[in-house]
This record gives structure tokens, C-alpha cells and sequence, in this order.
């Protein structure tokens, strides 16, 4: 039971949730039915208040006072990636139909469970982890419409307007399933438990473990739904040299950023999460908001985030085990 949360085993559940998501997608559709689209707010308000249980406030200020890290993490977060991929379609090394899709997967934030929920496994510093993932998703409110203005060729006339109701309902968002959950963890282990550590730890990230599997059991077996088994088996084909190559150099730029400015290994390792994730549950509204009505770009632009973003969880759980070593001989 001791190698069930670890890199090993979520990387074991995440094929098996494969397996189930390509044989019983319905599965998805029925559970949303049921619970009326409300179970994966229920499953992200379930990590964050364990993740609230875990946190140590007192290294939220230093996360501001850390101007250098705080710069880096941000631009490496929203413009390494874009760099890359203009890069690259400047010079035709790039599949140009799916272009405006990887832009706008390159301009995304960090994902906000699966980096923290990663950097915890990985014996990472979570509340490191927390503090530059929201803000990273802050900042995304008006960055990704405004990137998406720059250099998508034809997202829907007048998407700088769109700004207003992209920030209310993504900020609102993050309050309640973010902040708020967070908050009330935060105050039930300070309240009612008052110790540092806990005998319910294990229990609490087992269960953490499960909420992300099954956020990507729906997150997958909407996407195979949507396209249909012949046609996602033909995208994830088409896609998957890109994906690739994309995913080495975010790996790269991770791995680079996270030894700027840092010398503790439970640093790197939170700073290397960060890095290297981008936002399904951010790019999916946005997405929607921002190309609305244009169903062949909506298309283009949700396929590779959805793919990618499956794709990162599992080459993310790979690390997890050596990570978690190298914190524990170094440290």
C-alpha cells in the first residue's frame, strides 16, 4: 500500500484510467447526469481543502518578498512555451492547422491540482507550490485574452471586451473552489487539530491521489465522447509528434528554471511543477468564452488541450518517485 500514491502507482492509475475512460466514456456522461455536472467542483473542492490541511501560510509572504523567483516562475510559466512555439512556426518546423491550438495551450497557467498535488507526492514545497499556481491563474484572466488577441489570427471580434466576464467568472471561480476550500482547511487543522503533524496525512493524500484520477477519467472520456474513438484515435496521431516535442521542451524549460535562483531541493522541486503544467480546468472556459460560435477553431484549439494535458499527467507521475529521492538524500 505504501507505493500507492507515489510516482509508480499514480502513473499505473492513470493507464488503468485510460483503459477505463476508452472502454466505458459513457461512464462520464452518466455521473455528470446524476450529479447534474456538479462532480468535478466536488472532487477539486475535496483536493484543496486537504491541500488547505497541509498549508503553512507563513511562506505566503515570502513568496511575494521573493521578487526574482516570482518574475522567473511567471515568465517562464506564460512565455517560454509562446517563445517556443512562435519559434518554431516562424521557421515551418510546425504543423500550421493546429498552430492557433498550441498557442493558445502556450499561454495557459499552471494547473493548479495536479502541480500541487505532484509537488506534495514529490516531497516538494506545497505552500511554494499553491502560491505561484493562483497566481498564475490570476494573472491568466487577462493574459490569455489578450495573448489570444495578439496572435490568433481570428478569435470573435472584440474579444478585449470579453476581459470583464472572463475575469468574473474565472475569479469566481478560483474563490470557490480554490481559495475559499484552501481556507477552511487551513482553519480545521489550525482550530481543531493544533499539531504540525498528523496520523490522517497518509489517508488524506491517498484520497487526493483518487480525486485526481478521476478528474482525469472525466476530463478523457468527455474528450473521446466529443470526438467520437475513430477521430481521437486519428488526433491523438496527428498531434502526437508536436505534443511531443513540445512536452521536451517544456520539460527543458522547467528543469533550467528550476534551478535559477535556488538551492533547496523542495524548492526545485515545487518550482519544476509549476513550470511545467498548463490548465485544462482554465483553458476549457476560456476557450469557450474567447471562440464561442466558431466550432472549427474551438476545435482546434481544445484537441491539443486536452491531449496535452493527459499527456503531462502521466510523463509528470514518472518524476515524481526520483524527485521524491533526490529531496530526501539531499535534504
Amino acid at each position: 500500500m505504501r507505493v500507492f500514491p507515489n510516482g509508480a502507482g499514480l502513473l499505473l492509475g492513470l493507464l488503468l484510467t485510460f483503459y477505463v475512460a476508452w472502454e466505458w466514456p459513457n461512464g462520464a456522461l452518466w455521473l455528470n447526469t446524476l450529479f447534474s455536472n456538479c462532480i468535478s467542483q466536488f472532487l477539486v473542492v475535496i483536493v484543496f481543502l486537504i491541500q488547505g490541511w497541509n498549508l503553512n501560510a507563513n511562506r505566503i509572504p515570502f513568496l511575494l518578498k521573493d521578487y526574482r523567483n516570482l518574475l522567473l516562475v511567471q515568465g517562464f510559466i506564460f512565455l517560454g512555451p509562446l517563445i517556443f512555439v512562435l519559434f518554431l512556426y516562424s521557421n515551418n518546423l510546425f504543423s500550421a492547422p493546429w498552430r492557433d491550438g498550441f498557442i493558445f495551450l502556450a499561454v495557459l497557467p499552471t494547473t493548479i491540482s495536479s502541480c500541487v498535488v505532484y509537488t506534495s507526492l514529490a516531497n516538494g514545497d506545497s505552500d511554494l507550490a499553491i502560491g505561484h499556481a493562483t497566481l498564475s491563474n490570476f494573472l491568466a484572466v487577462f493574459w490569455v485574452p489578450l495573448a489570444c488577441s495578439i496572435f490568433i489570427v481570428t478569435p470573435n471580434a472584440g474579444v478585449l471586451n470579453e476581459w470583464f466576464a472572463a475575469g468574473k467568472y474565472i475569479m469566481s471561480q478560483l474563490i470557490m473552489f480554490v481559495l475559499l476550500p484552501c481556507f477552511v482547511g487551513w482553519l480545521g487543522r489550525k482550530f481543531f487539530l493544533g499539531i504540525e503533524e498528523s496520523r490522517f496525512d497518509e489517508h488524506l493524500k491517498r484520497i487526493t491521489f483518487a480525486c485526481i484520477l478521476f478528474l482525469a477519467y472525466l476530463s478523457l472520456s468527455k474528450s473521446i465522447l466529443l470526438r467520437g474513438e475513430v477521430d481521437f484515435l486519428n488526433s491523438i496521431i496527428v498531434l502526437f509528434p508536436s505534443l511531443f516535442v513540445f512536452l521536451l521542451f517544456h520539460l527543458f524549460l522547467s528543469g533550467c528554471g528550476s534551478l535559477i535562483f535556488s538551492k533547496s531541493p523542495r524548492v526545485r522541486v515545487a518550482k519544476f511543477f509549476c513550470i511545467s503544467q498548463k490548465s485544462l480546468v482554465m483553458g476549457l472556459p476560456l476557450g469557450g468564452l474567447l471562440f464561442a460560435g466558431q466550432p472549427e477553431l474551438e476545435i482546434r484549439i481544445i484537441c491539443p488541450l486536452i491531449l496535452y494535458h493527459f499527456l503531462q499527467l502521466v510523463v509528470g507521475a514518472c518524476f515524481i518517485s526520483p524527485l521524491k529521492s533526490w529531496v530526501r538524500r539531499t535534504c
